[in-house]
């Protein structure tokens, strides 16, 4: 699932959220947390913005807890957990429930 929300979607009519370049270093299930550690290209090139940020993140939990065993998301970048994006309006610190209006 996470392969194909980096990938982007089909239709040129839907924007593509999760930024360039990004890879997926290492995915692991501890208890119903689902910790995702992404390359440093996830936070150097996303679009810039407090929005923006929050539709990225919320973009991969509310569809990675979609599977029954993942209740939350915590996103590393390049094994680190307390990152944040260059504008520093979304820090990485936190653990991630789903959030309707996120999105």
């Amino acid at each position: 699932m996470l392969d194909l929300l980096i990938e982007g979607p089909k239709s040129e009519k839907l924007e593509k959220l999760i930024p360039e370049g990004t890879k997926i270093n290492k995915i692991e299930l501890k208890g119903n947390v689902l910790w995702i550690d992404l390359t440093n290209e996830f936070i150097q090139n996303h679009k810039k913005g407090a929005e923006a940020e929050g539709r990225i993140v919320y973009s991969i939990v509310n569809t990675m807890t979609q599977l029954n065993e993942v209740e939350a998301v915590k996103i590393l970048v390049d094994g680190k957990e307390d990152c944040s994006f260059s504008d520093n309006a979304l820090s990485l610190k936190d653990i991630f429930v789903p959030k309707e209006e996120a999105i």
